[in-house]
């Protein structure tokens, strides 16, 4: 999987960066807008929710993509 953020570029002078992140800090950065490129598909953030735990203590972040 190739996480591209709109806010920071990844691509210059044909040269593709690419960053290895967990799922924990990938829900942190990902934003509605963001791509996520994957060999057989490419896919577009649209919705980033936050819900809370049955304790309240914490919460879970549900990243929907299309």
């Amino acid at each position: 999987m190739e996480y591209q953020s709109n806010g920071t570029t990844l691509q210059s002078d044909d040269t593709i960066r690419t960053t290895v992140i967990d799922w924990d800090e990938f829900r942190k950065y990902a934003n509605v807008g963001d791509t996520i490129r994957e060999p057989s598909r490419t896919l577009r953030i649209y919705e980033k929710a936050y819900e809370l735990t049955a304790s309240g203590q914490h919460f879970v972040v549900h990243i929907y993509a299309q």
